[in-house]
């Protein structure tokens, strides 16, 4: 049961169960979350393509008496936000402060994302990539940068997979087929050419992964699975924290399916890469 103190956000990612309409008017006030606080019943109503009635029963349904007492919480969210915007550059003075508040903000995307995603998303991903017979993984800018962290993790498990480069997106998605898996990961501002490719792959039936900051996004609706990787930080970026702790987790659950083959690869890999390090 949903905290009677929990935020509007905390509620909506909590939600389980929603119908179609109800799912409809989450996603309008996700999407235009600042703006909704402006709004009547009526209007948000129209924006959702639902009706007064339903938008009275969402509310509910979040746990709030009706809609005047959701509009509240819209009003509280969007000074929030406001708040944050205001702060984002505007660090403490001291470098140990910093330090506090960037932790403070990771910490809180990471609850946040443990939060949305639950056992059948990482159930439907691990099997995903666990019978694919190849695995591309796409990302531009910083969504590159994780792109190759997830690359580590996935190989360190036994599951090898292909980076993608931004100028290639297209002639290497062309190469997959059903069998296989396309990884994509893009952020705001969304990647073109991660977009295209992922749009490519869902039309010819290959099988997409998306990473990316929330289950409505751009790149979503070309996914078969959306696994959500918040990431608000001081600077105009994305923090990879939160991609990080998601990425260990899933290939710590690929490596324990089978525990002494994934022991063995590590020894082998440990073996051949040896030579290549020092003591000293």
């Amino acid at each position: 049961m949903t905290s009677p103190k929990a935020t509007l956000i905390t509620r909506l990612q909590q939600a389980k169960e929603l119908s179609v309409s109800h799912r409809r008017i989450a996603d309008c006030l996700i999407e235009r979350m600042a703006e909704a606080a402006f709004w009547g019943v009526e209007e948000l109503a129209e924006r959702s393509q639902t009706s007064v009635a339903t938008v009275v029963r969402f509310a509910q349904k979040l746990g709030y008496s009706g809609f005047l007492e959701l509009r509240q919480a819209l009003v509280a969210q969007a000074k929030k936000q406001a708040r944050s915007g205001e702060r984002l550059l505007q660090a403490p003075a001291e470098a140990a402060a910093t330090l506090v508040e960037v932790a403070r903000r990771d910490i809180q995307n990471i609850e946040q994302m443990v939060a949305s995603v639950n056992e059948s998303m990482l159930e439907q991903a691990v099997e995903h990539l666990a019978r694919a017979r190849h695995r591309l993984i796409l990302g531009d800018g910083v969504s590159s940068i994780m792109a190759k962290h997830l690359a580590f993790l996935l190989s360190m498990a036994g599951f090898p997979c292909l980076e993608g480069s931004p100028l290639d997106f297209a002639y290497q998605t062309a190469n997959l087929g059903p069998e296989d898996l396309l990884l994509a990961l893009s952020l705001p501002p969304y990647s073109r050419e991660t977009l295209d490719a992922a749009a490519f792959a869902h039309r010819r039936g290959i099988p997409v992964i998306a990473f990316t900051d929330r289950l409505r996004s751009p790149l979503a609706r070309h996914a078969d699975l959306v696994l959500p990787i918040q990431g608000e930080n001081l600077l105009y970026s994305h923090s990879i924290a939160t991609l990080s702790v998601l990425a260990h987790g899933i290939a710590t659950a690929l490596a324990a399916k089978d525990r002494e083959g994934s022991l063995r690869k590590l020894r082998e890999a440990d073996r051949v890469a040896r030579p290549k390090f020092t003591e000293g």
